[in-house]
């Protein structure tokens, strides 16, 4: 036999290969010599892999047992009664044993009492089921050091058929250190909810999931959930506080269990981690119910204190401190408007026989009732105050005329010429009255109350129950004033008012186009007094509304009429509007009755304002603007220029005509400024397509200038002063047939 034990592998292999290339013929003698050499040299082969191969299993078994013995996890494998057949080095170092001894080593015994019980248990059901399972025990026994372990049982192999599994392999897991820092971690918690649960209002800590990771026992008493609770998208919830950054604060309404509503704040900050990354929001809330409640009463206080200091406890008017400082804004106004304001003293004649004779009780009831009556009786925007004892004070406000204080101060005291009723009888209290006026008679607080005190005592030495003014012209004025208004009075029922009609002229061909009606009073004594001295009078007395309506009503019959016989085809008459008529919210439908119970089309009647009334109640005059023009009642500004602001009137209330004013028309050609004035109206009246009429037109070289100017309308004593109606119809049928116009005519 060949020895082929010193012959490398690879030359070994090639050995054999050569000999089965070369293989001789089966019936060649050699052949025999042949195979058992082959077969040699592959059985050397095989024993060569065979040796390499269980030398590899013995080193990968070295190295398993190397890895098992000192593997940082303790592996022992037990039997059903515990008793430990293998271990590796760490389990002996755990165990605290030598590893020659572990056929002696029975783990249950090692353990705390109860423990090894519960590991036997362990052991015979994982046998049995051959699941996996998990405990927990205590290694060793006090006084010794104990550990805490956690034993990973598995079952070792598969039972042959027929027989049982009778050991399983354990991992021991010293879990000492993590049980004693969870101890600490719990410790921590619990005192952590002890403080939260020492606050008194509710607090949640929500996690950037919206789940509730903490609250404390008020949360837990307000029923706001539980821990773990996955709560919905709210503004303040995490994502809402992660997207500003910032603590959000807001109130929500609650209802109680008591079915109350209740108020609660929550506020909301965000929760951040050491890398200043957002973990979520504490939140807490506050019922703030109480102290809103408080805080209104507060609030409620104040403004009642504050109404105390400045008005009268009895009365309820504004007292001295307050009378003071609005006369104070007033004349700063008037100043700025070149307006006046008057002040009233008003003092009860003979008050004190009532206080002496029916008591303090009675006075006051007489008190509050004159306090009422002044109430009633001054105009809406000016003050009545009480100054003390039975003295009060009045304050009116742009004023035009100062005599007007005078009508306010008659009225007064007719009102209370009325007996008052004191204890369930009728008492008769009059009263003495002071007027001073600003600028005239003073221009400070006090200089102004020192004068209108002072009238008021010349009114009670000069016989009580009248009133005076600071000086003796205005007085005269005053009385006038009152005598005129008794009879403006009459003067509707006496038919003493009459129209007259002041012809349009178109400037370019002289024919009429339109027609203002002017009221006039053909007083009985006084005889004809025009509307500049009685109109006033009639908005300080309330007959502006009854005398508006006459006007309309005499106008639209006399258009009617005028229509009827063949004048004044495709024109209107034009009437003017008071402030109250502009108030009357039934005024669109008053001017609509009057027309059609004429019979007169709606587009021969038109109206006109002032731009000063537009101005100062726009709201109100837009919207009876917007229903008069509804019934095809066109509306235009008179004496245009010289309010607020004559382009946002224009614009804002969609006007169909305004007047150049007589004091710019006056000035004509040879002032510049009324030039550039007159121009630049023309000039918007063009842009805005608007009716554009000059009145006041005196000379024909104001007329030349106008026209030349394109201002088309005018109207002026040059053409015709204004007449009666029958003068006024003779006036038309000389002139012709009206000329037609456009809009900006």
């Amino acid at each position: 036999m060949a020895d082929f034990r010193n012959i490398d592998d690879r030359s070994l292999a090639d050995l054999l290969a050569n000999q089965q290339r070369d293989a001789l013929d089966a019936a060649d003698p050699r052949r025999v010599v042949q195979d058992l050499q082959i077969y040699q040299i592959e059985l050397e082969l095989q024993n060569r892999e065979l040796r390499a191969a269980q030398q590899a299993l013995e080193e990968s078994r070295d190295r398993y047992a190397d890895l098992y013995d000192f593997a940082p996890v303790a592996y022992a494998t037990l039997t059903r009664h515990s008793r430990i057949t293998q271990m590796n080095l760490t389990a002996a170092q755990l165990l605290g044993v030598e590893r020659g001894r572990v056929p002696e080593l029975v783990l249950a015994t090692r353990l705390a009492p109860g423990d090894g019980r519960t590991l036997r248990a362990s052991l015979v059901r994982v046998l049995d089921t051959g699941d996996e399972e998990s405990i927990e025990v205590t290694l060793g026994h006090p006084p010794a050091v104990e550990r805490q372990l956690r034993l990973v049982i598995r079952r070792e192999g598969l039972p042959a058929a027929g027989e049982s599994a009778t050991a399983c392999r354990v991992v021991l897991l010293d879990v000492t250190e993590i049980k004693r820092a969870q101890a600490v971690v719990l410790t921590q918690q619990r005192f952590l909810q002890c403080v939260v649960d020492g606050i008194a209002d509710p607090i949640r800590v929500i996690g950037a999931d919206h789940r509730v990771l903490l609250m404390n026992a008020a949360a837990r008493a307000a029923d706001e959930g539980t821990v773990g609770d996955v709560l919905p998208h709210e503004p303040g919830s995490a994502p809402g506080v992660a997207a500003g950054g910032a603590e959000t604060k807001d109130v929500q309404r609650r209802q109680g269990p008591d079915g109350q509503t209740r108020w609660i704040e929550r506020i909301s900050a965000p929760l951040r981690g050491p890398a200043d990354e957002m973990l979520g929001v504490i939140e807490s809330s506050r019922d703030i119910t109480e102290h809103l409640d408080l805080t209104g009463r507060l609030k409620e206080r104040e403004v009642q204190l504050e109404h105390l200091a400045h008005h009268d406890g009895l009365t309820g008017l504004p007292n001295r401190v307050l009378f003071a400082d609005r006369l104070k804004q007033a004349m700063l106004q008037a100043h700025r408007e070149h307006r006046q304001v008057a002040v009233l003293f008003l003092d009860l004649d003979r008050f004190k026989v009532i206080n002496n004779t029916l008591g303090h009780p009675a006075g006051d009831q007489v008190l509050k009732q004159a306090a009422q009556r002044m109430r009633d009786l001054v105009p809406e925007g000016d003050t009545v105050a009480r100054l003390g004892g039975d003295e009060f004070a009045i304050l009116l406000v742009g004023l035009e005329h100062g005599d007007s204080a005078g009508l306010v101060a008659h009225n007064l005291l007719k009102s209370f010429a009325q007996p008052f009723t004191v204890a369930g009888q009728s008492r008769y209290v009059t009263a003495s009255i002071g007027i001073s006026l600003y600028p005239a008679d003073g221009d400070e607080v006090a200089v102004l109350e020192r004068n209108a005190d002072a009238a008021m005592y010349r009114a009670k030495d000069q016989g009580r129950d009248s009133f005076r003014f600071y000086t003796k012209e205005m007085t005269a004025r005053a009385f006038a004033q009152v005598t005129l208004e008794d009879a403006l009075r009459q003067a509707l029922t006496n038919r003493e008012f009459v129209l007259n009609y002041q012809p349009q002229h178109n400037l370019e061909t002289g024919g009429v186009v339109g027609v203002e009606a002017l009221i006039r009073w053909h007083h009985p004594l006084l005889g004809l007094i025009g509307p500049e001295r009685f109109l006033p009078l009639a908005e300080s007395s309330g007959l502006t509304l009854p005398i508006g309506i006459w006007v309309v009503q005499t106008a639209a019959a006399q258009m009617k009429a005028w229509q009827d016989q063949g004048l004044l085809a495709g024109a209107a008459v034009w009437v003017n509007l008071s402030n109250r008529d502009i108030q009357n919210p039934n005024l669109a439908e008053t001017i609509e009755g009057i027309v059609k119970a004429v019979n007169l089309a709606p587009g021969a009647l038109a109206v006109e304002i002032t731009e000063t009334l537009a101005m100062a109640n726009p709201a109100t005059a837009a919207g009876a603007i917007r229903r008069l023009q509804g019934l095809d009642i066109k509306v235009g500004i008179d004496a245009f220029g010289t309010g607020y602001s004559a382009l946002a009137a224009v614009d804002r209330l969609a006007l169909r005509e305004f007047k150049i004013d007589r004091s710019f028309v006056a000035r004509l050609p040879q002032d510049a400024a009324g030039c550039a004035i007159a121009r630049a109206a023309i000039a918007l009246g063009r842009a805005l397509e608007l009716r554009v009429v000059a009145e006041g037109i005196e000379t024909q070289v104001q007329a030349d200038f106008l026209k030349a100017e394109g201002c088309r309308i005018g109207q002026g004593h040059l053409f015709s002063p204004a007449l009666p109606a029958a003068e006024f119809a003779a006036y038309v049928r000389s002139q012709g047939a009206p000329t037609e116009l456009t809009a900006t005519g």
